[in-house]
């Protein structure tokens, strides 16, 4: 089928095929060094290539994109936090490739303070970008900035994001990226609509949202206290790295939560899809998540996703609710509806 240009496209379905269509295209370059992937695929990287590690075929994209599936069918479930948890657990039942340690532990618990218990098993030190690559779901999902300025997407974000990845940077960093979708969308400049979003990451107590959300609980108190001990600090360091990727300045594209987050700001400042998306791919390590954050961004932006990226597009992988050979462009409207 012919896919409906961003103009016809609603924007939120627009910014889920953006991800995932980005999330693809790096799949293929994920673990690579620079130098390897301009040495097999050339200086530019416009199209689907072969060549995963972990055997995505070209147009399936990884476990970042399933786990923005995953969550959209949680939320479908109509039971909220807990749906959500679900969903991820369907996901992460039928053993998909390239997961996270840290997403396996939390996702190993039934409860929702699964993922401050892995946090803790790492004792505190555990800070991957497993949350934020799936956080533009809330968004994608409906939550959006309401007449308390914004709070109900930055609180959903943080509990979330939380239940795999508790430490406060990764929380932060989430709610960071989702106020940011929403400013974008609301077309704000872009280092208006981060300064907006950075506000929105300062307004709120993101522990006292994880702890009525049952993220923290009496077993948990060892968390609690770690969080708030952590909690200015982390704060800090997303500011610092979001007005280094503002720029353009790029430290690492490994899969610690802030180089993601600062690497996707930088390469998302560019005027079009493949300006923005293309260098992260090029820069291998984990290019998959960075460029799927950075699709987040750009789909938020409205800019246009290549056409002929997307009827190939697909998920490689299959879960309840979602098979492997479906086709995004057809079935990803009823995840968003």
């Amino acid at each position: 089928m012919t896919p409906p240009s961003t103009s016809t496209r609603p924007a939120r379905l627009h910014t889920l095929l953006s991800l995932s269509a980005a999330d693809a295209l790096g799949a293929a370059t994920e673990f690579k060094t620079p130098d390897a992937i301009r040495s097999r695929y050339g200086q530019t990287f416009p199209d689907y290539q072969p060549g995963s590690v972990f055997g995505f075929a070209p147009g399936e994209a990884t476990d970042d994109s399933q786990m923005v599936a995953a969550t959209l069918l949680g939320y479908a479930r109509g039971t909220g936090l807990e749906g959500v948890l679900a969903g991820l657990q369907d996901w992460i039942a039928t053993g998909p490739p390239d997961v996270g340690n840290l997403t396996r532990d939390a996702l190993h618990s039934k409860a929702l303070d699964g993922g401050a218990r892995a946090w803790a098993g790492s004792n505190f030190q555990s800070a991957g970008n497993g949350g934020l690559m799936r956080i533009a779901a809330v968004w994608i999902a409906g939550c959006s900035v309401d007449k308390d300025g914004g709070k109900a997407l930055a609180h959903e974000s943080a509990a979330v994001t939380a239940l795999t990845h508790t430490d406060p940077r990764c929380v932060h960093a989430s709610v960071f990226l989702t106020a940011f979708l929403e400013a974008l969308h609301a077309r704000t400049e872009y280092t208006n609509a981060a300064e907006l979003a950075l506000k929105v990451m300062d307004s709120i107590d993101a522990r006292a949202v994880l702890l009525d959300r049952d993220i923290f609980t009496v077993n948990g108190m060892e968390a609690n206290a770690t969080f708030h001990a952590q909690d200015r600090d982390a704060r800090t360091q997303v500011r610092a790295r979001v007005r280094d990727g503002l720029a353009g300045k790029i430290h690492s594209q490994s899969g610690y939560v802030l180089d993601t987050l600062q690497a996707a700001v930088a390469h998302a400042r560019a005027e079009s899809w493949q300006a923005c998306v293309e260098p992260a791919v090029l820069l291998g390590n984990d290019s998959d998540t960075v460029a799927c954050v950075v699709g987040a961004i750009v789909g938020a932006r409205g800019l246009e996703v290549p056409p002929h990226l997307l009827p190939p597009l697909r998920l490689g992988h299959s879960w309840a609710g979602w098979q492997r050979e479906w086709s995004c462009v057809e079935r990803f409207g009823e995840l968003v509806g």
